[in-house]
């Protein structure tokens, strides 16, 4: 691997993910979403950053994910909430399709998890 390049982690097959549907995966321990709007595949964090439902269960609509509990929609490019909702923004990363192999970009991933920073809480020094 070269110095900069990212390290891309294989996480599911092309002929598993149809268009307009998602696909749980995982990368290094964090659950993420792969969804496919034609021939454009997105990954992004699995829970809604407003009210964390699962967003496996959205609906896909051009470059669009539609929230399945409170129908906000995220622009799969930006990650923006639409207009009306003071969300933060949808995670995303970035994504690479070779022969039938999805991968996703783990570095990316680690570096701004899904659920933001993991604490580790030690109750033992005072």
């Amino acid at each position: 691997m070269d110095v900069g390049e990212s390290r891309f982690v294989v996480v599911a097959k092309l002929r598993d993910l149809s268009d307009g549907c998602c696909l749980r995966v995982m990368v290094d321990d964090h659950a993420l979403i792969l969804a496919r709007a034609g021939d454009t595949i997105y990954a992004f964090q699995r829970t809604c950053p407003h009210e964390k439902a699962d967003l496996a269960q959205a609906r896909i609509e051009g470059a669009r994910l539609i929230c399945p509990r409170h129908l906000a929609s995220f622009d799969l490019v930006t990650g923006q909430a639409s207009a009306g909702w003071t969300l933060d923004a949808l995670k995303l990363y970035p994504v690479r399709v070779v022969g039938d192999d999805i991968a996703i970009d783990g570095d990316a991933v680690c570096g701004n998890p899904p659920g933001g920073e993991r604490k580790v809480w030690d109750f033992t020094s005072r």
